[in-house]
């Protein structure tokens, strides 16, 4: 009797109970399909065997297969000086090539004998190298043979290097590392140095003559005030120098060829009569007329004010300028003529990632600014000077020691007529605690700014209260148009949520 015909069928996934005569009508019942379903389950168990073994002689048949076809595979047809530029493909692209034998060049030294040939072979592949630092006493010795390789089979190329001396060695005068690049100082194109001076000085007192090619410089140490030191910095076609020294001295007084300077990050930190003012950030840009970038760190004097050297300061090429440190002004530089500025930073800001578009057109600019280095009236003079924006941060650093400046309904109302500022803007943020202003005028800006000829097309504010007034409704017209409107607030009441436990007395202790 087949279970389908079964006169059970209606009480089965039920709660049913049985009396006794039908546990025994189906027990009668279940021995035929019971016997049924154990030849199945042997059935099954041949075929998973005779699967098995034909898996086992499939295997045993592809293997030889496998090996005969990469005889004839198109990789080791490549032509040699292809196979080069794949290598070369291989390499990091934001950093040197590390000493990582699972990361290029290294690894290609491990898949074959012709491979191994090859890259051995090519020095390009071999023309960076970052050398790490806190390498353990017992394995310096290992390494020093890495980095000698290394630059052996870079051969006569052009060197970029990176290497971190022991932050913590006071038991060495000098590093090893530091003097197996002596040797190769003129073939330097790039070169970055983090460390103690004693440990690096041997290399930065080198004359410029042993940095013919240096192009390249990134120096973080604790500097003594003493010029020899300074010698790497006069090499003959050093033009990007990004250098982070704690010392006594003089910035202005670094012998930089500074008229061929293109790039420039100055982070000068004060230590007693050293640092970088106000007008010594002025006097480093009046020498730099060739800068595309430069990022300066103010470290003490005085805001920014009324100059007494109001000359011109030209730079032609400049696209992207940053103030960082002590950079307040009461006015805004008016002299500094930036014609392709495309990037503007003035502070620190509130260091969450940018979540704007700061990629903008070539004929557009971004300027992420954190207002409490500012007056209400230079923070007016800056953006009248840049009527290019189309990104506009404003994000105050929330460790600011001064009172933050408050933006008000006032402030939003010169972005529509009749001020205008900032014609072409089309992405705004404002984060809090700046954001002053009210929801009121939060819609009237919005309104203006969407019948210009540039619509707005993000804005978002960060209020450090509760909403006012909903305004979300009047908002949704222009969402079609593509507008992305965020407005976050804080304090504001929580949804009620029902909960069933309200009321209850907690449990008593039993003591």
């Amino acid at each position: 009797m087949l279970l389908a015909d079964s006169p059970f069928s209606n009480r089965l996934n039920t709660n049913y109970t049985p009396s006794d005569p039908e546990i025994f009508e189906i027990r009668a019942l279940l021995v035929d399909p019971t016997d049924e379903l154990a030849r199945m389950d042997a059935q099954i168990e041949a075929m998973v065997i005779a699967l098995n073994q034909l898996k086992e002689q499939r295997e045993l048949l592809k293997r030889p297969i496998d090996a005969h076809r990469a005889l004839i595979s198109s990789i080791r047809r490549v032509p040699e000086d292809v196979l080069r530029e794949i290598f070369f493909f291989c390499l990091p692209s934001q950093h040197n090539a590390l000493i990582d034998p699972a990361e290029a060049p290294l690894v290609l030294g491990y898949i074959c004998r012709h491979w191994r040939t090859i890259a051995y072979s090519t020095p390009m592949l071999w023309s960076s190298i970052h050398i790490p630092s806190d390498i353990p006493p017992a394995i310096r010795p290992r390494l020093e043979r890495a980095v000698e390789t290394w630059l052996e089979r870079s051969a006569s190329c052009v060197l970029s290097i990176s290497v971190c001396p022991p932050n913590n060695a006071p038991h060495l005068e000098h590093h090893p590392i530091i003097f197996q690049l002596l040797p190769v100082s003129r073939r330097l194109r790039s070169l970055e140095l983090y460390g103690q001076l004693p440990l690096i000085r041997p290399l930065l007192q080198l004359g410029p003559d042993d940095f013919p090619l240096l192009k390249h410089l990134q120096l973080r140490a604790s500097m003594a005030n003493q010029p020899e030191d300074m010698n790497i910095l006069n090499a003959p076609v050093l033009e990007d120098v990004s250098l982070g020294i704690y010392n006594s001295g003089d910035p202005l007084s670094y012998p930089l060829r500074w008229s061929l300077l293109t790039g420039l990050k100055l982070d000068s930190y004060f230590s007693g009569q050293g640092g970088l003012d106000a007008v010594g950030a002025l006097e480093v840009l009046r020498r730099c007329p060739n800068l595309l970038r430069c990022e300066l760190r103010i470290s003490k004097g005085d805001p920014f004010g009324p100059s007494v050297d109001t000359s011109p300061i030209v730079l032609p090429q400049m696209h992207t300028l940053v103030f960082t440190g002590r950079c307040d002004f009461q006015k805004w530089i008016s002299h500094l003529v930036v014609p392709q500025l495309r990037r503007l930073q003035i502070g620190l800001g509130d260091r969450r990632p940018e979540d704007t578009a700061s990629r903008t057109r070539d004929s557009y600019m971004t300027a992420h600014i954190d207002p409490n280095h500012f007056t209400s009236s230079s923070l007016h003079d800056l953006l009248r000077s840049f009527p290019m924006i189309s990104h506009l941060r404003l994000s105050p650093y929330s460790g600011f020691p001064h009172e933050p400046i408050s933006l008000d309904d006032g402030f939003l109302a010169l972005f529509y007529p009749p001020h205008n500022l900032c014609p072409t803007l089309t992405d705004m943020t404002i984060l809090a605690p700046c954001a002053d202003f009210s929801d009121t005028a939060v819609l009237a800006f919005v309104r203006a700014r969407m019948t210009l000829p540039t619509p707005l097309k993000r804005f978002r504010v960060d209020f450090k209260r509760a909403p006012e007034v909903d305004i979300e409704p009047y908002l949704q017209p222009f969402i079609p148009n593509g507008l992305q409107v965020q407005l976050h607030y804080e304090h504001q009441t929580p949804v009620w949520k029902f909960d069933a436990r309200n009321g209850l007395e907690p449990p008593k202790s039993l003591y």
